[in-house]
């Protein structure tokens, strides 16, 4: 059995509904296009995760050498009612930033120390284009709301990106649009406007933005929401729900 082979199976015995490996080549398109929307991503370009250092991982890990990119299913999952509607279940299930006593942050460190053990340095960067790396590893399409579509699993997923030190074996990328021709059915539901057309959101008028990042001290937010967004929010304190697939 290949090294490549050895991580994808343990990473798939952890609990990972899929994985994939592409090389640390940079991002050059991504950190283009959010510069060129500087106005709208100011907040995550200027904040203490330094994105677009990530879009060149080289310059930030010298030994990179691959992205191993696993997906998560976060819909198999039992959530309390009483938060449906009000908190995210992308943040219920602890699918960001989890602690390592709890199950989404222990997986993590195991697959972690599982790759140190074969010899690799690794790290576990926040800044690297999750969507992007997962499209080019091929474990997952783009839908035109910009997420990244897993083909059976949906959409309601996280891509969990380790940076390694060795050369593996590379998977084919998939740029698919998993969306029928011409269908703008996320962009006529988003109650803030925030798709305002295929593959373009802004960060400023979503929810998620609007009830967790205005008041975490990210540089160029404030707490003060725009009167046209704060009834269209309804109930969500914490995040929401948008990128489930409708049944």
């Amino acid at each position: 059995m290949s090294l490549t082979e050895e991580i994808k199976d343990f990473a798939l015995n952890l609990g990972y509904s899929r994985v994939g490996i592409t090389t640390a080549d940079g991002f050059p398109g991504w950190r283009e296009e959010v510069q060129s929307r500087y106005d709208q991503y100011s907040f995550y370009l200027d904040s203490d995760i330094k994105p677009l250092d990530w879009t060149e991982p080289v310059k930030v890990m010298p030994s990179a050498r691959s992205l191993v990119v696993a997906i998560l299913d976060c819909s198999n999952v039992a959530y309390p009612e009483r938060l449906l509607g009000k908190v995210g279940r992308i943040y219920l299930a602890r699918g960001y930033i989890a602690p390592r006593h709890m199950l989404n942050g222990a997986r993590r460190q195991l697959m972690r120390d599982f790759l140190e053990k074969k010899g690799m340095e690794v790290k576990v960067p926040r800044g690297i284009p999750e969507r992007m790396a997962a499209a080019r590893a091929g474990v997952a399409g783009y839908g035109r709301n910009g997420f990244i579509y897993c083909g059976e699993i949906g959409s309601f997923v996280l891509a969990i990106t380790f940076l390694v030190s060795a050369d593996l074996e590379y998977d084919q990328p998939d740029w698919s649009i998993d969306c029928p021709e011409n269908c703008t059915a996320c962009m006529d539901a988003c109650p803030t406007g925030a798709l305002y057309e295929p593959m373009r959101i802004n960060p400023r008028r979503c929810i998620a933005y609007n009830s967790f990042n205005t008041i975490d001290g990210y540089p160029g937010c404030t707490s003060y929401i725009p009167p046209d967004i704060r009834e269209k929010m309804g109930t969500w304190i914490h995040g929401c729900d948008c990128q489930l697939r409708p049944e």
